[in-house]
């Protein structure tokens, strides 16, 4: 309790007001004698900043309301303070305030044109930069600059990324292509092992590219910068590019949930901007910051920016992944039979509608939501936003397709999306008659699913659609496959490989019959169940140790044959493990070499984490892990400290270990997170992290992963066009109706 005062209080009495006058004179008088002895020592880039996350601890709803408190904010900070500038990134935060405010939008508008207001980043928001598809990637730039350019008159050169978990080696070519020249992150600092040796650079990515890259190490707040001394001087002092610029960066204001810059901040500007001792202090633009660094004698970094933390982001919240990627091969396939239907003729290209559904997964990129890392309403919002996407883009591609087919009552066209030629697999409809290509009957199996139509020897051409006719009989086929379980071991076989499952049901032995080699090196596909408490950030990290505490999921519940060919041959092994099941089907084509392993789980777990691992036959130092539009070469040993760091790592749709003349190559069609030490290929299929969601990835889980021995490396291999099949495969479209088979 405050005690009552003596006396009333009276005003300050006017004689005081000449009294502190003459104070301040005093203070002022002694802080430029002083200044003059300890000058101000450095610059710093002062740019005000609210770093929104569209949605993390609160969906995208609630992230609409903050994004107009903020520019609220801001806007009258500026009618106050005439010399503060300010930057925001993400055309998605605009486009959401030019929906619910337009007023505010035209005042933000104002001082856009004034040039206080700085919309920074060139991109739709400030996406995942591992999970992301290249060309997921190649849009969000695309519609980021198209918005900023139509709106604004701005097209900007500098990616703002400050707390994204990692990055693409493919990056800077891809930015380049957008005009985006520099770029910009803090997010390295948080490595846990290693320091990120450079905060001025060239970052060069995979095709030989380069970007200038600046970051700020701000030992208080990060990219929420305060403007107070520690902060300040702080980042001045951490910065390592002194030599090469006596100018650095620092954003300053409340952020990850909005708010941005408040007065006391602004005020402190004014009286802390030219001090003794601190570095000096001026307001500027991000844009103008970038093109005053300089471009030459620079240290170059060549390859991906590797955070070392929150690797558990390429695992966690599974569905939202799958989705991801099922959305990525849908829309581009949609606009690669549209652009051909419109080319042909007669057929309106869906603009409007590819354009909604590319924006809606674009926003579902957002660096809390495809990691996993936000709360479980974010999730009830995605999951039906992204299976709208799939669906719609799906039915755009159809209707191309049949187009494209022209009318043919009773058949099906068959469809091919990708850049080279495919053997004919496709799964019709379980009541389909049978069908000929040519007048040739084609050889049928029915299967889960419908009727799978499979001739090796015969190939779809690129980009191009088959038509295939009814005809009385199918065909019988002249390359087959078998399946037999027994009670000893279990095996698949066709003319190319030999598969031998053992009681246990992990791969015992697979012989490559061309090859004649084994393709092993011991049981594989084993399943592993690890205690997955990290140190913090529950639905980020792995810590390193976490293979200490490990099991291996042994028990098998029942192994059968499912199918025995003639043209696919599966056996399934189901088992139980605590409160979960495991159902693992092998599955093997006729003719082919790709060994599919498709996964449904039933998931009851918290804190534990599934991995699958596959000692294989190959002796290499380095393995293949595919990125957008290329892959990254990582060492399979851990010499070093920075090797030791990646035991968890982003791979696309596959990974391959290859020698000079053979390899193999782990495929998979919804999963990111992998690993490769030694000569053990390894892939993270499920976890169960408490915070910021409790229930993430409860439930179903529906995959598959697929183990591909090849001749030569993962290039003449063909391994990227077997793992696009499996991700993209051959379409068949009723010719008459455009619904898929």
């Amino acid at each position: 309790h405050i005690p009552p005062p003596k006396d009333e209080l009276e005003p300050l009495p006017e004689a005081a007001f000449p009294a502190i006058a003459d104070a301040r004179q005093v203070i002022a008088d002694g802080l430029e004698r002083i200044k003059h002895r300890y000058p101000p020592i450095g610059n710093l880039t002062l740019s005000g900043h609210a770093h929104i996350d569209l949605a993390w601890l609160w969906p995208f709803a609630e992230t609409k309301r903050k994004a107009r408190r903020t520019f609220s904010s801001v806007l009258h900070l500026m009618d106050v303070f005439e010399d503060f500038t300010f930057n925001q990134s993400s055309a998605q935060a605009y486009v959401w305030i030019e929906q619910d405010d337009p007023e505010l939008f035209k005042r933000i508008k104002e001082r856009v044109k004034e040039g206080r207001w700085e919309p920074v980043g060139g991109s739709w928001l400030e996406p995942d930069c591992q999970v992301t598809g290249g060309e997921a990637f190649v849009r969000q730039l695309f519609y980021g600059q198209r918005y900023f350019q139509s709106r604004f008159g701005v097209r900007n050169t500098v990616a703002w990324l400050p707390d994204v978990f990692g990055f693409s080696g493919a990056i800077p070519q891809l930015l380049l292509g957008a005009g985006l020249t520099s770029f910009f992150t803090t997010k390295l600092n948080w490595n846990e092992t290693n320091q990120f040796p450079f905060d001025l650079f060239q970052w060069e990515g995979i095709d030989g590219s380069r970007v200038v890259a600046h970051s700020f190490f701000n030992p208080d707040r990060g990219y929420n910068g305060d403007i107070q001394p520690y902060d300040t001087y702080g980042t001045w002092k951490a910065f390592r590019g002194k030599r090469l610029t006596d100018q650095t960066l620092l954003a300053f204001g409340w952020g990850d949930g909005g708010g941005g810059p408040d007065r006391e901040m602004l005020e402190n500007y004014q009286r802390i901007k030219d001090y003794p001792v601190l570095p000096r202090l001026k307001m500027g633009k991000i844009e103008e910051f970038f093109a005053e660094l300089p471009r030459e004698d620079l240290p170059v970094y060549v390859g991906e920016q590797y955070l070392e933390l929150h690797r558990a982001t390429l695992t966690t919240q599974a569905l939202v992944k799958q989705l991801n990627r099922q959305s990525e091969h849908r829309l581009t396939e949609a606009e690669t039979f549209g652009a051909l239907a419109a080319l042909s003729g007669g057929f309106p290209y869906p603009y409007n509608q590819l354009d909604e559904g590319w924006t809606t997964l674009l926003l579902n990129q957002f660096h809390d939501v495809l990691p996993g890392s936000s709360i479980h309403e974010v999730y009830q919002d995605t999951h039906p936003m992204l299976r709208g996407v799939i669906e719609s883009a799906t039915a755009l591609r159809d209707v191309a397709i049949a187009h494209l087919a022209g009318p043919s009552k009773g058949a099906f066209a068959v469809a091919n999306p990708d850049l080279h030629e495919r053997p004919l697999t496709v799964l019709l409809p379980s009541d389909a008659k049978p069908v000929a290509l040519d007048g040739d009957p084609l050889p049928a199996q029915q299967v889960d699913g419908g009727q799978l139509v499979h001739d090796p020897d015969r190939a779809v051409a690129p980009l191009a659609i088959t038509g295939l006719s009814t005809t009385k009989k199918a065909a019988k086929p002249a390359r087959t496959v078998s399946a037999k379980a027994g009670k000893k071991e279990s095996v698949l076989e066709n003319d190319l490989l030999r598969v031998v499952i053992g009681t246990d049901g992990t791969l015992q032995a697979i012989t490559d019959k061309a090859a004649n080699r084994q393709v092993l090196a011991g049981r594989a596909n084993q399943l592993w169940a690890y205690i997955d408490r990290p140190r913090a950030w529950d639905a980020w990290d792995i810590d390193e140790t976490y293979e200490d505490i490990g099991m291996e999921i042994t028990e098998v519940d029942k192994i059968e044959a499912v199918e025995d060919g003639p043209l696919r041959a599966a056996i399934r092994v189901s088992r139980t493990w605590r409160s979960s099941t495991f159902t693992q089907t092998y599955r093997l084509l006729a003719g082919s070499k790709r060994l599919d392993i498709v996964n449904d789980i039933g998931w009851h777990e918290r804190l534990v984490l599934i991995r699958a691992l596959f000692p294989v036959e190959v002796h290499t130092h380095e393995a293949t892990f595919e990125t957008m539009y290329g892959v990254v070469r990582r060492a399979t040993h851990r010499n070093t400290s920075w090797e030791q760091a990646k035991f968890e790592a982003s791979a696309h749709r596959f990974v391959d270990l290859s020698e000079p003349s053979y390899g193999v190559a782990l495929l998979n069609d919804a999963k990111y997170g992998h690993s490769a030490h030694g000569n053990v290929l390894g892939i993270s299929l499920v976890r169960g992290p408490l915070h910021p969601d409790p229930m993430a990835d409860e439930g179903e889980h529906h995959f598959t992963y697929s183990l591909f021995p090849h001749e030569g490396d993962w290039v003449e291999g063909k391994v990227t066009r077997e793992a696009r099949a499996l991700n993209s495969p051959l379409v068949a479209v009723s010719a008459g109706n455009g619904k898929s088979g």
